[in-house]
């Protein structure tokens, strides 16, 4: 009776430790309250989803399945900016248009998490998606072109790189 008495304990302190875990992450409720069905990990890599209509693939982080649905939760190592960046917008945006392909299911937003603070929750409106299309059309331009717009970034595409080798 007392190994029961500790094996039951021990799972309580166990419990009570990766709730406090969860809630120190910051990360959204709406987590908490659904599942994960979709987590990409490094240990365990997961197959990246496809849309053929746009040409696009991606690996969400996170694909939660919540009261609102399937939304997608990307994570950043980086210390929480004023408002999301840019990049990282668009690159939540196109995990919401490949879930609206892949799973049939269109989300009302995603979360970006930053390494401190709230989450960011970005809507997936008819206008994002539509500035997601823009930006990927004048990316591919560029790429087709062989001209990048930043050719001094730290991180530049193939082409440019292999440009800037040559000359």
């Amino acid at each position: 009776m007392i190994a029961l008495d500790i094996l039951i304990i021990g799972a309580i302190v166990v419990l009570f430790a990766l709730i406090i875990l969860l809630k120190l992450t910051n990360v959204p409720a709406e987590i908490y309250k659904g599942r994960s069905i979709y987590i990409d990990h490094k240990e365990k890599p997961i197959e990246a989803l496809f849309s053929p209509k746009y040409g696009l693939v991606g690996k969400p982080d996170y694909i939660l399945h919540t009261k609102d649905g399937l939304l997608p939760l990307e994570i950043k190592h980086s210390k929480k900016p004023i408002q999301p960046y840019f990049s990282h917008v668009i690159q939540l945006i196109s995990y919401c248009l490949l879930i609206e392909e892949t799973k049939g299911a269109k989300p009302k937003y995603g979360f970006i998490q930053y390494k401190e603070g709230k989450p960011f929750s970005i809507p997936y409106t008819v206008n994002m998606k539509l500035l997601l299309i823009k930006t990927m059309e004048e990316m591919r331009k560029q790429i087709d072109s062989g001209q990048c717009s930043n050719p001094s970034a730290r991180r530049i595409c193939k082409k440019c790189r292999e440009k800037l080798i040559k000359e």
